[in-house]
This record gives C-alpha cells, sequence and structure tokens, in this order.
C-alpha cells in the first residue's frame, strides 16, 4: 500500500511544477506600485518599535545580570 504514495508523490510535484511555471506573472508587481510609500512607512514604524522594545529588554537583562551578581 505504501507504494501508492511512492508513485502519488513525483505526480504531485509534477501539477504543482506546472502550475509554477505556467502562471502570469508579468503583473505580479504591478499591483502594489502606488503602496510602497506607505509599505515603507508601516516597516520603518515597526523597526522603531522594535528597537525601542530590545532597548528595553537590553536594558532589564543588564540589571538582572548586575542583580544575580550581588547575590552570588
Amino acid at each position: 500500500m505504501e507504494w501508492i504514495l511512492y508513485l502519488l508523490c513525483p505526480l504531485m510535484m509534477l501539477f504543482c511544477m506546472k502550475g509554477m511555471f505556467s502562471s502570469d506573472k508579468k503583473n505580479c508587481h504591478s499591483t502594489n506600485k502606488g503602496n510602497h510609500s506607505e509599505d515603507i512607512n508601516v516597516l520603518k514604524s515597526q523597526v522603531h518599535n522594535l528597537m525601542d522594545e530590545n532597548k528595553k529588554l537590553s536594558e532589564e537583562v543588564e540589571l538582572l545580570q548586575s542583580s544575580k551578581g550581588n547575590v552570588i
């Protein structure tokens, strides 16, 4: 019964590859041209928030390491 799976695997791979190469890729980037500046602003905001969070977590780690050093 396992041999059926071995036969279906390459067959399914052929269908997936056919779909990948036959799709129309001409218009894949043209739909988001107007939103690039908006996307960049969102990404910049996310980076800024992550940097703030990283700074807070680094300070917390330093505080925990210094308090742990005083206990030992």
